[in-house]
């Protein structure tokens, strides 16, 4: 009966089970670190919660077809990609917050003084990065959900499902300052729209990313990695400013970056799913 259901409705069933993994792990961990002011033993556990959309993943393809568990675990190992595409990844998410300090220093009349060392610090913030997010996420949303979606869907409208899928996710992190929203943001209606609004613009350069490297999920971890670390090597680069501004800034180029991307999408007719 379950595998009849998982077969039948497999991103139904991969949300389900993803969002059931996550909450109840991560919700208790956010609620013990804020009632304990530290990161008890207990607590460190329910971070495993992050892990909710790669187990979710894994457990909904073996119920569903066991034998396409390694092709989608391989998706982690596909490293082939031109040099323009890794640069790009590198480079992208750091020139787009790099503007956002220009245009938060130019509105508020602040100083910026560039420092070389936030350069040759980046590397530590990528690597702080890595296991929050980028490790734990990517083989559920780039790995199994798009490629699945994109079977039935055009690539538009699976990309907007993954983003909306991937901000909602995010629901037990806004419980806890800045494990989603950033702690200098309340926690309202309006930041969640607005944090949700970003997801579905990002998954548009992912989707982009995807196409260009084959379906990687290595590329996918390594992109995130980098805009979850982007902000924080520009403010080391360039000095503390004005932080809503920059975010705002920061999602505004965002989203006319994946306008741009969607349009390229649905212009090229080379991106078909069977690429993948």
């Amino acid at each position: 009966m379950v595998r009849n259901v998982v077969r039948r409705y497999p991103i139904w069933s991969f949300l389900f089970l993803n969002y059931l993994i996550s909450w109840s792990f991560l919700y208790p961990c956010y609620q013990m670190i804020l009632e304990n002011d530290a990161l008890t033993p207990l607590a460190l556990i329910g971070f495993i919660g992050g892990f909710g959309p790669t187990l979710a993943a894994i457990i909904i393809q073996w119920i569903d077809d066991s034998a396409k568990v390694r092709p989608l675990l391989k998706r982690i190992l596909r490293f082939k990609a031109s040099w323009i595409i890794v640069v790009s990844i590198i480079l992208v998410p750091i020139i787009l917050y790099s503007v956002s300090y220009f245009i938060s220093i130019s509105s508020f009349h602040g100083d910026m003084e560039f420092k070389l060392s936030g350069i040759s610090n980046s590397w530590k913030w990528v690597l702080l990065a890595l296991p929050f997010g980028p490790i734990m996420e990517e083989l559920g949303w780039r790995g199994y959900m798009l490629p699945k979606l994109l079977k039935k869907n055009g690539v538009i409208k699976s990309t907007l499902l993954v983003g909306l899928a991937w901000g909602i996710w995010h629901m037990a992190s806004f419980t806890f300052p800045g494990a989603a929203i950033p702690s200098f943001l309340p926690v309202n209606l309006w930041t969640i729209i607005l944090f949700c609004l970003n997801t579905i613009g990002l998954s548009m350069i992912y989707t982009y990313v995807f196409f260009k490297t084959g379906g990687s999920v290595f590329y996918a971890i390594l992109l995130h990695a980098f805009f979850n670390s982007a902000a924080n090597i520009t403010a080391d680069m360039f000095g503390e400013t004005e932080q809503y501004s920059v975010l705002l800034s920061a999602y505004v180029i965002n989203f006319v970056l994946a306008g741009i991307i969607g349009f390229v999408l649905i212009k090229n007719h080379e991106y078909k799913s069977n690429r993948v």
